[in-house]
């Protein structure tokens, strides 16, 4: 526990002056920008004092001020943990409104990764899915698993990009969300632990909590997924379920190397627990390395449960999705799923159909329209928020931006009154970290962009030097 710890702190955070100051001043930041879950346990003042070369003193002094300021909660026989002050953090928020009186009654919205439709591709197949139609019209139209067609269609597109797939294999569902919903309602009772990423996609955490279940966090690093954070998790939680994005990870933009998806596929595996990978964004590959192999097939036939969509790569509007199981569990899931709903439109699925025919196309238009984006957004970031930073992303929708200080949702919430919508940190977790990020997607026009990030710089300064005063004067009030 000390070494894993000091190698997270690193050698940034001593300075000159008190080390108990500075050292509980790094563990505060840890915790607040998520790369600690809140409820972490922290080692004894011995050991991490042996691990850092500092006085034992300067530990238990930096552990009494993180109690004092209520980020650290101790109880006799069960050590101490790392926490969020009450009110610090209210877990996933929903993206603010825009003010009535905003100056822009038309707001720039970047509180949605999505595209406009690839159109004259979807134009072209919605008239040939609506000229099949006929031929399903003597029928009642109910299909709980999906059309054969369009079940077929999922399944050879799983294959070529290297999950061999039967048809039986896979669900047609009303999207993404609607599959993880389902799969919940099969696999996940009130109470039960689900371990996500941290940050993790907010409906994804909200679909948990509607199932009355438990979000356990794992956090992300710099480079990814943490196999040995993932294995102690798994060991101390028992879930039953575990989700994650392994392709251009919504909101991070990081992708899951081949050695950590064999790994986390084995750990889930060999504890009982069903790994659920969402591949949202896994085709939007814009350029940089090869993807692995899909998470799926990787681990033992049926350890791991896969989830797609066509919202992203090809339009919101498409309604149309799909899990990828052993045809056991399809059966199982379409039983469960008959509850909410008898199956998807046949004439939704006719279109996906034929999108799927022309899929190539289809991300092509994608990819021309996310790289340009992708470089103005850049580019706005360099012009109007220097100290802001976000990794170039290889993939996906959007950017992880890391602000200068934990204000996120403030700002967003100012932002909002100036007709900007952005979903801050928070809505990304569990227990209310993530202070210090703000979710950008590259999905508007070039010049929207430059507008939007133009605005959320100099609300940003603003709300930045407002808290600066706030504390100038708590310290003048102080001394």
């Amino acid at each position: 526990m000390a070494p894993a710890l000091a190698a997270l702190l690193g050698d940034g955070w001593r300075r000159p002056g008190e080390a108990s100051h500075a050292l509980a001043d790094a563990l505060r930041a840890l915790v607040v920008d998520g790369r600690l879950a809140a409820r972490t346990r922290v080692p004894s003042e011995r050991a991490l004092s042996a691990e850092l070369g500092v006085s034992r003193g300067s530990v238990s002094r930096a552990y009494d001020r993180l109690r004092e300021d209520g980020y650290l909660l101790s109880a006799r026989g069960a050590g101490s943990w790392l926490t969020l002050p009450a009110g610090a953090g209210a877990g996933p928020v929903a993206p603010p409104l825009p003010d009535a009186t905003a100056v822009d009654p038309a707001p720039l919205d970047l509180s949605i990764a999505a595209l406009p439709a690839p159109d004259p591709l979807l134009a072209d197949a919605a008239a040939r899915a609506a000229a099949a139609l006929p031929r399903h019209l003597a029928g009642h139209g109910y299909a709980p698993a999906g059309l054969m067609e369009l079940r077929a269609a999922i399944a050879a597109r799983l294959t070529a990009r290297g999950l061999a797939t039967a048809p039986e294999e896979v669900l047609v569902t009303a999207g993404a969300q609607h599959a993880l919903h389902v799969i919940l309602g099969l696999m996940a009772g009130p109470g039960e632990r689900v371990l996500v990423d941290a940050p993790a996609y907010p409906r994804s955490l909200a679909a948990i909590r509607a199932a009355r279940a438990r979000a356990v966090p794992v956090p992300l690093g710099e480079d990814g997924w943490d196999v040995g954070a993932w294995e102690d998790t798994i060991r101390a939680a028992a879930p039953r379920l575990a989700v994650t994005v392994a392709d251009f990870h919504n909101p991070t933009g990081l992708t899951m190397k081949a050695a950590a998806r064999a790994a986390l596929a084995t750990a889930c595996a060999r504890a009982g627990t069903v790994l659920v990978v969402d591949e949202t964004t896994a085709e939007l590959r814009l350029d940089g390395p090869p993807l692995p192999p899909p998470l799926g097939s990787f681990g033992p036939p049926g350890a791991v449960i896969t989830v797609g969509t066509m919202s992203k790569s090809a339009w919101g509007g498409i309604r149309v999705g799909w899990i990828r199981a052993t045809a056991r569990t399809v059966r199982e899931l379409a039983a469960t799923r008959a509850t909410v709903d008898m199956a998807s439109p046949v004439l939704d699925q006719l279109l996906a159909v034929e999108l799927l025919a022309r899929w190539d196309d289809v991300l092509a238009s994608r990819r021309a329209l996310l790289k340009d984006r992708r470089a103005a957004l850049h580019a706005a970031l360099r012009e109007h928020a220097p100290e802001w930073s976000a990794r170039r992303v290889h993939g996906g929708l959007s950017l992880w931006a890391r602000l200068p200080s934990p204000n996120a949702t403030t700002l967003a919430a100012a932002a909002a009154r100036e007709g900007i919508l952005v979903v801050p940190g928070p809505a990304f977790s569990v227990d209310g970290t993530f202070e210090r990020h703000l979710r950008l997607p590259f999905s508007l026009p070039p010049e929207d962009l430059e507008r939007a990030v133009a605005r959320l710089a100099a609300v940003g300064a603003e709300v930045a030097g407002a808290a600066s005063a706030r504390d100038e004067a708590g310290l003048a009030t102080a001394i």
